[in-house]
């Protein structure tokens, strides 16, 4: 039977962070209508993808923790009803601190809910108001403290890098912190900000290049020594906490998101759902809400491998090259990554190459190269 992941999207916050673009909307009052839209819509969307055994769910946003524990259980409730899922399913849920209440935790866990994802971002308090959070680094420890009490012992960790005021010593010392609440995975994303968010106004406060430069890799470094596989650009984790559901979308699988804003890729077709909370909650059939059909080409194909493979730790596979292309691409890959490996950005594989640290750092120009 074929795979499946699940990406469940909750578009509310408390408030909108300065530099977020993800479709979410502080319209808290909707959210005991969008829960029940949310669980009444899964068994339309399961018939986008029938007969498939669902291996991961993952409940993102905005921010999860902010649904009723009531509306936990019908989601899931009727997630069980609609898809037939693994007995070892991965269910991670998304949650901001200051938001991750006993209750909360409670009512995840008795669903079934196993990995939680904290949106920790820094433990410096400074950089934490310059970026618009709502909670401050002590609400981070008694976060993950509650969600140890609840049962879940695979924790994830966000951190963010190149943010503004931000230091080589102050992110040295988020990653100290972070790692002193004994995360399974942690994740560093870089900042990066879209014209229309509030923050770009203040781009002339971020770090400078061979700053954000020196972080990533002390990041890369810091965790290697401390235990932790850094297993994709912007992910590390403990052996065996790997993301099993993000491993989906790197590796070209198949995963079905539900709710506005939400994204699939089922069968070789992309799609997704528009954006708009009251008209995916008023909808007569929540698949008036899909997108065109997208059917991906065979070129589509071979740039989403490229840019996915080169991703991971595990690199990409020059004969996934040949069968996506052809030998003259194979040939031409060939020599640009010898070329990058005397430079130290990429190395070797029994399948073709991997890019390091310094690599990953600058895989957006290897990567436009390639392609």
């Amino acid at each position: 039977m074929n795979k499946l992941s699940l990406y469940l999207h909750f578009p509310f916050c408390k408030a909108k962070c300065s530099y977020c673009d993800f479709y979410s909307l502080p319209r808290q009052e909707w959210i005991p209508f969008y829960e029940k839209a949310l669980a009444d819509s899964f068994q339309a969307f399961s018939s986008l993808a029938p007969d498939r055994k669902v291996e991961t769910v993952y409940f993102g946003g905005g921010t999860p923790s902010l649904a009723t524990p009531d509306g936990i259980e019908r989601i899931f409730t009727s997630l069980r009803e609609s898809f037939l899922l693994s007995e070892n399913a991965e269910f991670t849920v998304e949650m901001n601190p200051e938001s991750a209440s006993e209750s909360v935790l409670t009512a995840f866990s008795k669903a079934g809910a196993n990995r939680i994802s904290f949106g920790m971002q820094s433990a410096i308090d400074g950089e934490l108001e310059a970026l618009g959070r709502l909670h401050r680094f002590g609400e981070v420890k008694k976060a993950v403290s509650r969600a140890r009490e609840a049962g879940f012992e695979n924790i994830s960790l966000d951190l963010m890098y190149g943010l503004p005021y931000q230091t080589c010593g102050s992110f040295r010392e988020s990653l100290e912190k972070a790692l002193s609440l004994d995360p399974k995975h942690l994740s560093f994303y870089l900042l990066t900000l879209s014209p229309e968010v509030p923050l770009a106004r203040f781009a002339h406060l971020l770090p400078s290049d061979e700053t954000v430069r020196k972080m990533y890799l002390f990041a890369s470094s810091f965790l290697r020594e401390r235990g932790f596989e850094h297993y994709e650009i912007s992910n590390a984790a403990k052996k065996g906490f790997h993301s099993r559901h993000n491993t989906v979308y790197w590796t070209g699988g198949d995963y079905l998101g539900i709710g506005p804003g939400a994204h699939s890729l089922v069968d070789g077709k992309r799609f997704f759902v528009k954006n708009g909370i009251e008209e995916f909650v008023s909808a007569r059939d929540p698949l008036d809400r899909l997108s065109d059909f997208e059917l991906l080409t065979a070129e589509d194909r071979l740039m989403e491998y490229v840019m996915l493979s080169l991703r991971t730790a595990r690199g990409i596979s020059l004969n996934k090259v040949r069968d996506l292309a052809d030998d003259d691409a194979v040939r031409r890959f060939r020599e640009k990554f010898k070329l990058w490996e005397k430079h130290g950005l990429c190395v070797s594989t029994e399948e073709g190459f991997a890019l390091t640290a310094e690599g990953f750092f600058v895989s957006n120009e290897i990567i436009t190269e390639l392609i």
